[in-house]
């Protein structure tokens, strides 16, 4: 029984599709026969013009018939043989001109041919050719009716098309307008564009409006029935995407979707398509206004050359990575601790820069004898190091962990780095390094000053960039907070008044790569962070660009500062940096003092980490950073490293005997 039904199912499935066909076939025969006929009559009128009734009856109406009939079975079996019945009008190309030139001319040329063998009182032969140029015409002007109705409407019913309208008449505009009238027409109907350029109102791009700016919105989506509205303004900053969604989202109804393209720095290349559009994230109202950047100095830097990234796995390390394929090195070696973050990254590179080789190490970079060997067996000419512990509350617990995994590897990295050695070395730095409130500020601190030291190296170029928080990094707020917000609140914040600066991580990564095109010495290069923002403010975006109502859907809680936070971050100890040749990276001058006696004492520093108490920790670190601000509490702690401890402490279980 399900066999005969599926048959029937079948059955009646050819018999709609010969049906469909047959119709369509039926209809462009039709609209030929009428062609021909118009063509024929229409040549007759031309080379003999009507200039009386009478020469309308007695001339030209009696003549007209005589070979008709001829042209008219002819052609259309013509058409027929010529494939003018096979093509899908609505994919019609260039091709198919061909297809028209072809049939057309066969079908006037054959019954010319035929009626010269069968006739002696044949027309002039100029008759036959203005015959063509019309039939040319006509059947030309009926196929690709057939292809602009196609281009402008769809096989879905109008109404079940998503309105769009693209605010941004401009580069991104265009190419996100182009690609939906290209490949994705039939599920959106592009209404027009919004842009508050007042001169490109009233124009159009590819046939579309631009029809105002965005006080014209509401009228135009109640009018267009609009669902959906892209932003399409890559190069604006943050503020002004801001000011636009804020309006769009206080004026229009609150189901009207507004969605962005990522901004110039967030783009691999230049060409945007409708993949790109996602919805507004908090990095877009975040986005700063980009500068041009020197990409041929960054090409020079690693084009060709063996690059070694520590920290590879990591949010700055992996896009560090990413940026560095894109200028061909011959080798990138990419090392971390952890083998799932480092997979990961090297996936990546393998399936989008497939011509780069990629060495993947997993190991310790605090590891002397494991970094020489790598370094004898690659010779790595370019080293980035981002590798670090970062969480400041964690590393409070564990300052033990901070001073050997930063402090150690940062020594034992630029010493190798130095004794091979390499052309340049850029180690990544915090603003937590600035007037420390932690241990792990202090200990990149310290790192910073490991670097400087290296700087009398004649062969070799050492740097260090000191830059805030980025957006989206492992620990940082904002997945934090999106996470908060997924389970239905509430958002936890530290105080009310806690201040941050915030950086996309790419931005950050294109001035670091940028940096280490410079050839200042015994400096710390400072990236512009632009204004701190207040993490309370942060948090009520996140509410709002997720469709909710701050303290009404979404709590907001303050939980206090915790240890070894500070309210604010500092990029400088003091004063200003001076600017460089890059807009947006100054540097600054932070000599350090007795650099053998200071190494010496970081080096003792780290050989006895582990069997020092938490509080003497903090006081010999606070002696090599002086404007380390320490606790009372972790002053005043005895806890000591869980390895030693467990070593000087270790409970022996004494059988009890009667």
């Amino acid at each position: 029984m399900k066999s005969f039904n599926s048959f029937n199912s079948l059955r009646n499935l050819l018999d709609q599709f010969s049906n469909k066909l047959l119709r369509r076939i039926v209809i462009l025969i039709t609209i030929d026969a009428v062609s021909i006929v118009v063509a024929y009559i229409g040549a007759f009128l031309i080379l003999y013009p009507i200039r009386s009734w009478k020469d309308l009856v007695e001339y030209t109406y009696p003549r007209i018939p005589a070979f008709l009939p001829e042209f008219l079975l002819i052609g259309i079996v013509v058409f027929a043989f010529s494939g003018m019945y096979r093509t899908l009008w609505r994919y019609a190309s260039v091709d198919a001109v061909f297809v028209i030139t072809r049939g057309t001319l066969l079908s006037v040329l054959i019954p010319v041919l035929f009626l010269a063998f069968t006739t002696s009182s044949l027309p002039h032969w100029s008759l036959f050719v203005i015959q063509w140029m019309i039939l040319f015409l006509l059947i030309s002007f009926g196929r690709f009716s057939i292809r602009l109705k196609n281009s402008t409407s769809s096989i879905f019913p109008q109404h079940s098309r998503k309105g769009i309208l693209i605010y941004g008449a401009g580069d991104a505009g265009e190419m996100i307008a182009r690609d939906i009238l290209r490949n994705r027409k039939k599920q959106y109907n592009l209404a027009g564009f919004l842009d508050d350029d007042e001169t490109k109102r009233h124009q159009s791009i590819h046939s579309i409006p631009i029809l105002g700016g965005k006080e014209v919105a509401l009228r135009i989506v109640e009018k267009k029935k609009i669902g959906e509205i892209i932003l399409a303004m890559p190069s604006i900053p943050g503020t002004q995407t801001r000011a636009i969604h804020d309006y769009l989202k206080t004026e229009l109804d609150p189901r009207i979707v507004l969605k962005t393209v990522p901004g110039i720095s967030e783009l691999i290349d230049e060409n945007i398509t409708f993949q790109h559009v996602r919805d507004v994230r908090i990095r877009d109202l975040l986005r700063r206004t980009p500068i041009e950047l020197n990409s041929l100095r960054v090409k020079e830097l690693v084009n060709d050359k063996t690059v070694l990234v520590s920290g590879a796995g990591g949010s700055i390390g992996s896009e560090l990575c990413r940026q560095i394929c894109q200028h061909s090195p011959k080798i990138l070696i990419i090392i971390d601790i952890s083998e799932a973050g480092l997979y990961l990254i090297m996936e990546e590179l393998e399936s989008k820069f497939g011509d780069v080789k990629i060495v993947p190490i997993v190991g310790d970079i605090c590891n002397q004898k494991f970094i020489e060997s790598i370094f004898a067996s690659y010779s790595p000419e370019i080293v980035f190091h981002a590798a670090a512990y970062k969480h400041v509350p964690l590393m409070e617990f564990n300052p033990w962990s901070a001073l050997h995994n930063n402090v150690k590897g940062t020594r034992v990295l630029a010493d190798v780095a130095a004794q091979f050695p390499v052309e340049r070395f850029v180690m990544i730095s915090t603003d937590k390094a600035v007037r420390p409130t932690s241990i792990m500020g202090a200990t990149k601190r310290l790192c910073e000053m490991i670097v400087q030291v290296q700087n009398h190296h004649p062969d070799s170029i050492f740097s260090v960039v000191r830059f805030g928080n980025v957006m989206g990094s492992s620990g940082s707020v904002i997945p934090k907070f999106g996470r908060q917000i997924k389970d239905g609140g509430p958002i936890t914040i530290t105080d009310r008044r806690i201040t941050r600066y915030f950086m996309l991580i790419s931005e950050a990564v294109q001035l670091v790569m940028q940096s280490a095109t410079l050839d200042d010495q015994q400096c710390i290069y400072i990236l512009d962070m632009g204004t701190p923002m207040k993490i309370v403010d942060l948090a009520v975006d996140m509410i709002k660009l997720s469709g909710y109502t701050p303290n009404v859907d979404i709590k907001i809680e303050y939980t206090g500062l915790r240890p070894g936070e500070k309210l604010y971050e500092e990029l400088y100890h003091s004063g200003m940096g001076e600017p460089t040749a890059i807009e947006k990276i100054s540097l600054t001058h932070e000599p350090v003092r007795k650099p053998v006696e200071t190494l010496s004492e970081i080096d003792k520093l780290i050989e006895s980490c582990y069997s020092l108490p938490r509080g003497q920790i903090y006081r010999k670190v606070a002696n090599l950073v002086p404007d380390y601000t320490i606790s009372k509490e972790d002053l005043s702690s005895e806890l000591y490293s869980p390895i030693t401890n467990h070593t000087i402490k270790k409970k022996v279980n004494v059988r009890n005997s009667d």
